[in-house]
């Protein structure tokens, strides 16, 4: 026999109150009562067996279990909240939805949006960038992913190639003809995904870079370069992510060498979904601006 699902009230109370760190704020939030709030928490432990929050502070806080359990759930309440949002029509109509990672919203798409605004005036852009993006559970209509362009079930079009090349700060260059060896002393900076960027440079150059075994990781590859951009290490820069730090001169490539790597970015969206006409715009457009 299966286990019955935990009310949805009590599902909302758990992840807004992880989401703002606050029973307080989350309260509010979804107007509740201090009490019923924490009677909802309450409930869901109970239901689950086990402690989400630890209350021995002034602000709870997620336990172990408490973000193993965030982590498996907020996903699924992303996706029914998207979906309800779809089924909402807003001002008359519905926003096209855009799945796409932070930084790459940030580096491309961002100051390319305005021309897509100017020639569909009368379409809503409402962009996803944080979670996964799960195209087959309804988190966005259309998505730019990276990879290798074969997901089940999903369209897929390549948008551009991925080649990445060693960026660091200008200031770990002052040392002139020493630059090389002090940038083989300097820590390698990663991103925990795609995590084998490094290993597919280090595979098709046979360069090892480094020889220092410090390693930082980051969420964000934006986030990467910034600290990239404050001498922190030496990082992988991939275009078009990086492009704006290297004109502005944050970041500089001391080497030529540059290696393409294997997939590239995608525009991909459920084939049902692109016989609908704000999707197939979008689609055409980043084929025509890419």
């Amino acid at each position: 026999m299966h286990r019955r699902t935990p009310p949805w009230g009590a599902i909302e109370a758990f992840i807004v109150a992880a989401r703002v760190g606050s029973f307080k704020a989350a309260a509010d939030e979804l107007g509740l009562s201090a009490s019923a709030f924490s009677r909802r928490i309450q409930s869901l432990e109970s239901h689950i067996g086990a402690k989400l929050f630890d209350r021995s502070d002034a602000v709870p806080t997620l336990t172990a279990a408490g973000r193993r359990y965030l982590s498996r759930l907020e996903p699924g309440y992303s996706a029914i909240r998207a979906a309800t949002d779809w089924m909402v029509p807003a001002s008359g109509r519905r926003p096209l939805r855009v799945g796409v990672s932070q930084s790459f919203a940030t580096s491309w798409l961002l100051p390319r949006l305005k021309d897509f605004q100017t020639r569909h005036p009368t379409i809503e852009v409402t962009l996803h960038t944080r979670g996964r993006i799960d195209l087959s559970g309804g988190s966005a209509d259309i998505g730019i992913l990276t990879g290798d362009g074969r997901w089940p079930g999903l369209k897929t079009r390549k948008l551009l190639d991925l080649e990445a090349f060693i960026v660091c700060a200008p200031t770990m260059l002052d040392d002139g003809p020493r630059r090389l060896a002090r940038l083989r002393r300097a820590p390698l900076l990663l991103t925990l995904s795609p995590s084998h960027v490094w290993q597919n440079w280090i595979d098709k150059t046979g360069d090892h870079v480094t020889e220092s075994s410090e390693r930082i990781y980051f969420d964000s590859m934006q986030v990467m370069f910034e600290a990239a951009a404050q001498g922190l290490g030496i990082a992988l820069g991939m275009r078009p992510l990086v492009d704006a730090y290297l004109r502005d001169g944050r970041l500089v490539a001391p080497l030529e060498q540059a290696v393409s790597l294997p997939g590239g970015y995608y525009a991909a969206a459920l084939p049902t979904l692109l016989r609908e006409a704000p999707v197939r715009a979008f689609w055409q457009w980043l084929i025509e601006v890419t």
